[in-house]
């Protein structure tokens, strides 16, 4: 879930927006709308963006980062949603610390368009129940609505039809390590080949989970294939965190972060510490 917000007397907001990975994800056809019909499970982390919103004369956004469009991006979309629905609120000044890469598959841009609209509607005293806010965020990202809550929830549909799970993945650590490479979502999509997977169920994938057996193929990436055989080097990447001791290595959503989790804290920083010398890395901790 999108951090609690912190409240200054109703005039300012601090909101901690934590990022995902996805613990498999399949694709299963393409819809008639040209989105695709996708089965995942998503897992929140302890790895996030910060945000402040404030009311404001004017509307101002601000961020730490230079790669970032100042004027088109998920948290002007949340705010421009949430003031078509309440014409009558001010403005707000948004400032954006980003640590969450872009194009990684780790959902920050779709959690910080969530981490603004649960800001403002505890900003401007909105009263929108979790189901609305779940309806509005829809409108930023397929991935947004799963930040409403986040935890740890499988997604159907393009992914916004969340049934929340009982998390089976305390006390692991989780490795991120992020090459500097753009994957873009929609070209990845569109290269995947695509096999009638529709016999794979949400039961099936809970199942699994309450066993810890994240070696199931229910666990499989699908956007891997692709991916791997663009970009080796990434492959290459999951293989050595394998290697290393991780339990289970995946490619996070489209990519291009790779993921490891482990059960043993000091396998987790030896992995760290190889990687970090040629990547960002951290080692994190899942969300429950």
């Amino acid at each position: 879930m999108v951090g609690e917000p912190k409240q200054f007397w109703l005039l300012m907001m601090e909101i901690n927006s934590y990022a995902k990975i996805n613990l498999g994800l399949h694709i299963l056809n393409k819809r008639q709308d040209e989105y695709h019909n996708i089965i995942t499970v998503f897992q929140e982390i302890d790895f996030y963006d910060q945000i402040s919103i404030e009311k404001s004369d004017d509307f101002i956004f601000e961020t730490n980062v230079d790669w970032l469009d100042k004027k088109n991006n998920t948290c002007i979309q949340a705010f421009e949603a949430t003031k078509e629905k309440f014409p009558n609120i001010s403005n707000i000044k948004i400032n954006l610390v980003k640590n969450i890469p872009t194009s990684a598959g780790l959902g920050g841009g779709s959690s910080n368009g969530t981490a603004v609209l649960k800001g403002m509607n505890e900003l401007f005293t909105l009263k929108m129940s979790q189901d609305k806010l779940i309806e509005l965020s829809k409108k930023i990202s397929a991935d947004s609505p799963f930040f409403v809550n986040g935890g740890l929830q499988v997604g159907e549909g393009t992914g916004g039809d969340l049934s929340p799970i009982e998390s089976n993945l305390n006390g692991v650590y989780i490795l991120l390590v992020m090459p500097d490479i753009k994957i873009d979502t929609k070209n990845a999509y569109k290269k995947c080949l695509l096999k009638d997977k529709t016999n794979i169920k949400f039961a099936g994938m809970l199942g699994e989970l309450k066993n810890y057996d994240l070696s199931s193929e229910l666990f499989y990436n699908d956007f891997e294939v692709y991916v791997f055989k663009t970009h080796p080097e990434i492959g290459k990447i999951k293989l050595k965190i394998l290697d290393l001791g991780a339990q289970y290595a995946s490619l996070s959503g489209s990519g291009s972060t790779v993921f490891g989790i482990f059960s043993n804290k000091q396998d987790a920083l030896k992995a760290h510490q190889f990687f970090s010398l040629h990547f960002s890395a951290i080692v994190t901790s899942p969300k429950i």
